[in-house]
Parts: C-alpha cells; structure tokens; sequence
C-alpha cells in the first residue's frame, strides 16, 4: 500500500534546493555575526571593567602608602633639648644628603635632587622621623666610647642607622658592630666606630666633658633608659618599573642597601603641592620657604592601567586639577600617548606631628 502511495504522489523528496541553502546559509551567517558581536562586546567589557578595577586597586594602595607615611612624617617621639647630632660621614662616597640628612620638618623636597631614575614629569619628596622597636639602653656607657649596651638586640642589624635619645640630646650614627652577651640578661653592645662604611661615622667634632678619645664619642652622655630609635628618610618618586611603565618607587635611608623599592605599578605620574601656615594657601615645592610651615600635602596621582586597546581613542583629561585654577572643564593638559585606561587621584592629608 505504501510503496503504491508513493507512485501515486509522482515524486519523492530527494534534498534541500538551492533557494533553501542560501536561505540556510544566510541564517547561519547572521546568526554567527551576531554571537561574534556579543563575544566582542562581552570581551571587550571585561578588559575595560579588569582595567577599571586594576587602576582602582593601584590608586587606592598609593593614595593609602603616601597618606600615612605624610601623616607620620616629623614624629621624632621627645624631640632633644639640645637638638640632633648627625654623626654620619658627610664626606664618604656612600653619604646621600637626601637620605643621610635626618630634618627635623619632616617633608622635604626640590627642584634638584630627585633620585636619578626619578621621571622628570613628576614631583617627588622624602619623608623624615623615627621608629621605635623598644629598644633602649640598659646602663650608662662609657663617654670616651661610642659603644653601649642595650635591653634587647630586637631587628637591629650592622649597617643600620640609629639614634639615641634622652629628650636632652640626640645621636644619630651607623652600627659598626653588635656583640651579643652571654647570662640571663641576653645583653646587646652596640658598636659604632669611626671609619669607612655605608656612610659610616665621623665623631671627630664631638667633645663633650669626659671624652678622652674624640673620634669615638658621642655629643653626650646617656643614662639609663634612654632610647634606641630608627632616623629614617623615605624618599617617595616615580620611576620606570619592572613592567616597562611607571610605577610608585622609594627609597628607605635606614636600609643597608638603601636601592630604590618598586611599591606599587601603573603609577604613570604623582603631582604634590603644601599647604603652608592653613589649608588655603597650596604651593608647589618651589614655592615653600620654610618647610617648617607646610601643615597639609595635597597628593595627586595619575594610574595607567590595561593595555593599549582598551579605550578606542587616547584619553584626554586635566591633571592635576589645581592646575586649571580648580575648573578642569576650561581645558585638557594631559593626552596619553596610548589607548590605555588612565584615572587620577586627590587627597589631602595633614602632618599630625606639626610642632
């Protein structure tokens, strides 16, 4: 019965025509141009939103880096009577006046003596004050040598850079050695020597009374108690990272290799300007003249993220803002040179430790 219905229809269907293949065809192309559009789309909404989210993370850990090491800047616990003495060698190969040179203002910077590798397109500016790490001397040394025995060796190294106080006066100098004591009382003795080292020490100007051997002196005499801090200067600049773009750096003084540390990547520029007397008064680091004055740094960073086609044209922006007058809608002075994603940053952070 079958097979006689089917002579009786005259045909039986052999494939899909021409027309029907086009017309397939069409469909499927259409509907592969449009899943390639969503995947385009979807793909580039992530490198922009990864991007987005890599030049937030950079900024938020600078913008946090920079305003706590500001708000610390010039803590140098009781501040000595009679001053500080830098007994460092100024005139050693190793000595750096930018970081070897403890102010007592506690952020300093110039137009001259930026780090070597610094971009020129930014500012830079170092950071000065004390650490404690509770150490403190156990009994009075003796004053014709600059050698004394401290509570506890603590993360005290040779080479580092240290400062004994008594809030009447203050010493800074380098450890040449440190003998560790025998007994229950694991005593430390500190050694500092003249001589050569990383810059070493010159004790020749000190003469205090009682000082038999003046190249081994201290410009004082200190008691029981007195304490072991940290002088530190930290240079903050910018400079060309790991990654061939730039990058946050800084330099720690108080460190035996004192070599530039790279903190924080994408960090393109970093702009600062000082508040001097109240917060209305901002200039830039040519305009303080006494740095004693600066009260506020206000901090503004520009952040590359992302690689160079995430943007379909380069950005354009204003940066720092105070450079138009505070309207960054007169005009842009910053182009990229790239299609990058690029964001900037502002804050204004106080220095609590303002005398």
């Amino acid at each position: 019965m079958l097979v006689k219905h089917e002579c009786q229809m005259g045909f039986r269907q052999q494939g899909l025509s021409i027309v029907e293949i086009m017309i397939a065809l069409v469909l499927g192309a259409l509907l592969t141009l449009g899943l390639v559009q969503i995947f385009t789309a979807n793909s580039q909404s992530f490198r922009v939103n990864e991007a987005s989210a890599r030049a937030q993370e950079s900024g938020r850990i600078s913008s946090d880096i920079l305003a706590r090491s500001i708000r610390n800047a010039g803590y140098y616990g009781c501040f000595p009577v009679n001053g500080i003495k830098n007994n460092l060698d100024t005139t050693d190969n190793d000595y750096d006046e930018t970081l070897h040179e403890f102010r007592s203002e506690g952020i300093f910077s110039n137009d001259t003596d930026a780090p070597t590798i610094a971009d020129t397109d930014s500012d830079w500016f170092v950071v000065s004050g004390l650490r404690s790490g509770g150490v403190s001397l156990r009994s009075v040394g003796q004053i014709n040598s600059a050698s004394f025995t401290v509570n506890q060796r603590g993360d005290l190294a040779p080479g580092d850079v240290i400062m004994v106080s008594d809030c009447n006066n203050g010493d800074i100098f380098e450890i040449s050695n440190i003998q560790q004591g025998g007994g229950s009382t694991a005593d430390v003795t500190v050694v500092a020597n003249s001589g050569n080292g990383e810059p070493g020490n010159d004790f020749s100007a000190n003469s205090p009374a009682g000082c038999n051997n003046p190249n081994n002196c201290l410009s004082g005499l200190y008691p029981d108690g007195a304490q072991v801090l940290r002088p530190y200067n930290e240079t903050y600049f910018i400079a060309q990272g790991s990654s061939g773009t730039n990058s946050l750096f800084y330099i720690d003084s108080t460190a035996n290799s004192a070599q530039p540390i790279e903190l924080v990547s994408g960090v393109e520029r970093l702009r600062a300007r000082y508040a001097i007397g109240d917060t209305s008064n901002f200039v830039d680091a040519s305009g303080v003249g006494n740095w004693d004055n600066v009260v506020a740094v206000q901090i503004a960073l520009l952040v590359r993220s992302g690689a160079n086609n995430i943007l379909e044209t380069p950005r354009s922006m204003c940066f720092p803002w105070w450079e138009q007058g505070g309207e960054c809608s007169v005009s842009d002075n910053f182009t990229a040179g790239d299609n990058a994603l690029y964001r900037d940053y502002s804050f204004t952070t106080a220095l609590r430790n303002r005398r």
